[in-house]
């Protein structure tokens, strides 16, 4: 979960339930990782989404105020809230009761707008904030889109994401070494060495950069493509031909059952290299297997997946797993992508504990 301060989006605030550590423009995060059983019918393994590979906040809205939960998604661009179905009494799913706030305003068809609670440093609230209103079901209640504007599903008629781009270019994301906390910094990107990374975003949609080739262990491939920054995802995503290949030297093996690519717990596997102009990224083993709640089998999952199949159209993509080896800056000024090692540590808790 996230420690917000005032500097995010000027609209987002945290409860109590989180610390704020007081420090301006940083937020802190917290992310837990446990795997459920197997999906039965189900065609593919994704993670307890309230607990693995989702960064979220929690916001307030309406009057009286809500409480929600929302996540952090760098592939869209607009603040979104999940509307409860009217009436309701008691929602079987994450949403937004309209029908219970006295400040809420139907704009649209697929926008309306309510009262935002800005920070508790700031004690004001925000009125008339505009967003993309929907009513299927989903996770959590709403998304908050980092990516560009071209993004944005109804251009001009949601507040987000001008009110962030008129006061910052910039922003980091980086997420523990133990995957229990994460930070994202607005208006300062990573501190830099002389290891880190310099792309150029190839796209002013998602934040995307070429890549040249991959290399896991002795399989070296080339690609020349370009891969998409995805903080929604799990998993790291490509072409399946890409996929047999590099997987068949390494004892991985797709299993239906679990609708997952496994691998022995105790395998030792090489980095997953990807070869850019700018120098070679790597995603280490503890990021694309997850080793700390085997299968039932015992086995575990690596977090690779069929683009195609499970993806939302880019070819390749990485989700969490690039902001746990790297602090990402994304900087909408220069058009650029940097990546320098992460360091940062777990200190506040054992997220790898069932509770």
């Amino acid at each position: 979960m996230f420690m917000l301060s005032r500097r995010l989006l000027s609209l987002l605030y945290l409860t109590a339930l989180l610390h704020y550590y007081g420090e301006a423009r940083k937020i802190t995060a917290r992310i837990r990782r446990y795997l459920p059983e197997r999906f039965g019918s189900r065609s593919h393994f994704h993670h307890d989404p309230e607990d693995f590979g989702v960064l979220t906040a929690v916001v307030q809205v309406g009057t009286p105020l809500q409480m929600l939960d929302v996540f952090v998604d760098t592939t869209t661009a607009d603040i979104e809230m999940s509307l409860c179905p009217d009436p309701v009494d008691k929602p079987t799913y994450p949403c937004f009761k309209a029908s219970d706030s006295s400040t809420f305003r139907k704009q649209s068809t697929n926008t309306a707008s309510d009262t935002f609670w800005e920070s508790e440093e700031m004690k004001r609230f925000v009125p008339n904030v505009t967003f993309v209103s929907r009513k299927q079901k989903s996770e959590f209640a709403g998304r908050v889109g980092l990516g560009w504007p071209s993004l944005r599903k109804y251009p001009g008629d949601t507040t987000f994401p001008n009110s962030f781009y008129d006061k910052w270019s910039v922003f980091s994301i980086s997420v523990g070494l133990f995957d229990c906390t994460a930070d994202i910094n607005f208006d300062e990107g990573c501190d830099t060495n002389n290891k880190t990374i310099y792309l150029p975003a190839t796209s002013k949609a998602y934040w995307q950069f070429a890549i040249k080739q991959v290399h896991l262990g002795s399989v070296k491939l080339p690609i020349n493509g370009q891969a998409v920054i995805a903080t929604n995802k799990e998993y790291i995503g490509m072409p399946k031909k890409f996929l047999d290949q590099l997987t068949s030297l390494h004892g991985i093996i797709w299993e239906a059952d679990y609708g997952a690519y496994t691998v022995d717990c105790n395998q030792k596997l090489p980095n997953l290299d990807f070869v850019t102009d700018g120098g070679v990224i790597t995603i280490r083993p503890k990021q694309y297997v997850y080793v700390w709640e085997p299968l039932s089998n015992g086995r575990c999952v690596v977090n690779f997946e069929d683009s195609k199949a499970f993806g939302f159209g880019p070819e390749w993509y990485f989700g969490i797993q690039i902001v746990a080896d790297y602090c990402v800056a994304f900087d909408f000024k220069k058009a650029q992508i940097t990546l320098t090692e992460n360091f940062q540590e777990c200190d506040v808790c054992d997220c790898h504990k069932k509770q």
